[in-house]
Formats: C-alpha cells, sequence, structure tokens
C-alpha cells in the first residue's frame, strides 16, 4: 500500500488506500464529535437515535435538538449529493465538474466546516456544529463509496464491519476463494475507522491540559483530508481524467 499505487491506480477513487485514508478522517472525526461536542455522533446515525431517545425520556430538549438536527443534516447531504449527481448525469452540472474532478470538489465542504469548527469555542450551542460536520461528511461519504469496485462506508463502519465478517465466513468456512480482496478490503476498513477513532481521542487527552488547543484537534483531519484531496489530483493527472493545462486557460 503505497502513494505509488493510487497515483497509477485506474481508479484511484476506488483505491484501497485512499479509501482507508477517508476511513480513518470519519473515526477521527466521529470521536471528536463524540468527545467536544456534546457526546453526539456526526456520523453514526444508530447511536444518534439512541441518544435522542434517551434525551427524549430524560426530557433533555438541547440533547433532543442536537441529534435530531445532526440526523437530519446527513441526511440533507446525502441528498445533495444525490442530486449534484443527477445534475451530472443530464449534462447541466458545472462544465469543470462533468469529468472525474467532480469528487475533488465534493471533500471542499467538509474541509472547510471542520476548519472553522477548531476556531468555534465550547459557548458555540452544539446543534450548529455537529450537524454541519455531518452534512459535510454525508457529502464526502456519497461521493468516495467504492473500494475497488464494492461498496463501503467512509463515515461509519457498522455496514463495513458486517460485510467483513460475511466475506471472512464465506471465504474460511465456505472456501469461496474470490471472497479474499472483501475480506482485506473490509476488515482494512475497519481497522482505519478504529485507528481514526484512537488517534483523535489520543490527541484530545494529550491536549486536555491545554484548554485553547483541545478543539483545534479536528485540524489534523483537516491536514489529511487536504493531503488526500492532493494525491487524488494528482491521479487524476497522472490518468489523464482531467487535463489542468486546459483548465488553467479557461
Amino acid at each position: 500500500m503505497s502513494l505509488k499505487d493510487i497515483i497509477h491506480s485506474n481508479q484511484p477513487a476506488e483505491s484501497r488506500q485512499l479509501a482507508c485514508a477517508l476511513t480513518f478522517c470519519g473515526g477521527f472525526i466521529d470521536a471528536y464529535t463524540y468527545i467536544q461536542r456534546g457526546h453526539t455522533l456526526s456520523a453514526g446515525q444508530t447511536g444518534n437515535v439512541i441518544f435522542f431517545s434517551s434525551a427524549l425520556a430524560d426530557h433533555n430538549i438541547p440533547g433532543m435538538i442536537n441529534r435530531a438536527s445532526t440526523f437530519i443534516a446527513f441526511s440533507l447531504g446525502l441528498l445533495f449529493i444525490a442530486f449534484s449527481l443527477g445534475l451530472l448525469m443530464v449534462g447541466l452540472f458545472h462544465k469543470y465538474v462533468k469529468s472525474h474532478y467532480w469528487r475533488v470538489f465534493c471533500l471542499f465542504p467538509i474541509l472547510v466546516i471542520c476548519a472553522v469548527v477548531g476556531f468555534l469555542p465550547k459557548s458555540v450551542p452544539n446543534f450548529y456544529i455537529v450537524p454541519s460536520i455531518a452534512f459535510g461528511l454525508a457529502i464526502q461519504n456519497a461521493s468516495f463509496s467504492k473500494i475497488e469496485g464494492m461498496g463501503y462506508n467512509n463515515a461509519f463502519t457498522t455496514g463495513n464491519l458486517k460485510k467483513s465478517v460475511v466475506a471472512w465466513s464465506a471465504f474460511f468456512f465456505g472456501e469461496d476463494k474470490s471472497k479474499h480482496t472483501a475480506t482485506v478490503n473490509y476488515m482494512l476498513l475497519v481497522i482505519s475507522f478504529g485507528l481514526g477513532a484512537i488517534v483523535s481521542a489520543l490527541l484530545q487527552k494529550i491536549f486536555l491540559l491545554q484548554k485553547i488547543f483541545i478543539l483545534k484537534t479536528i485540524w489534523f483531519a483537516v491536514i489529511l483530508l487536504t493531503a488526500i484531496n492532493i494525491i487524488y489530483l494528482i491521479a487524476l493527472k497522472e490518468n489523464k481524467k482531467i487535463d489542468l493545462n486546459n483548465l488553467a486557460n479557461r
């Protein structure tokens, strides 16, 4: 697994390395919002439904608003990317977005949102912050949705874990050798998400005594997502899917 593999891949958006890096970011951001922003998951909507139910039972209105708004924002993010893809297919999308270059734009929302969130103090209500992050993650998740031709999620891991266990079972017990790639891919995705969450939690613990910096740990995700976007852009250029020279002349 190397950067060279991504750059020279025929389908860089579906490369294993890119998928694992995006899933790492998903775990990192999810852990950040849970620990620092009102114990709400930015992408794990199953958990948010449970948290909402608990807040409802406790008559915790702010908690209800936080979880409900996050759920709605994540849904709106999915609707947004679905609408954008619809425009792309009928030729009404922006002329630069008619190529594979459109995915580069789709990482901008989560990049900008996370960068801004790092500046926001604890006094800003979480029902403004977490739904915004959820919206950006939904766009990221819908834009990069395949790993080597197989569907996956880079913003949460329940589906990846299920597919991993099913693929491993078919490979080991059913002796279905065709499932080897799936078993490796989905297991790596689950590990990547977990590592992202662990690294996020450890960084927040390290900066615990420095209250000014603890809320800015989300900027590590911004740095990684920026690097991912740059690498993906280079991969597209190498694959001649976009012509940066023509783009600069327009």
